[in-house]
């Protein structure tokens, strides 16, 4: 799975070294809150979600590994969905 999101988020700074799950649990937490964004011009998490689906879905990976990043990516959306609610 981590070899996965490499190839999707190539020339990332935080890709360069080693990363774990965990890492990349965090990476996709940051782009789906879109931290690195002004405030002005942030995208809803909705919004955030369904282009990160798209990527994964458009990206070149089997079908597997599209299924476990997508998998991955959606309980991170569950989260924060439960989080911004309380």
């Amino acid at each position: 799975m981590i070899e996965a999101f490499k190839m999707i988020y190539k020339n990332r700074i935080s890709l360069v070294r080693d990363i774990t799950e965990e890492d990349v649990r965090s990476i996709i937490k940051s782009e789906l809150l879109d931290e690195y964004t002004h405030p002005r011009a942030k995208l809803s998490i909705e919004r955030k979600l369904s282009m990160a689906l798209a990527r994964v879905n458009n990206s070149n990976l089997s079908q597997i590994q599209k299924e476990m990043i997508l998998s991955v990516i959606n309980e991170e959306y569950v989260k924060l969905s439960i989080g911004l609610k309380n």
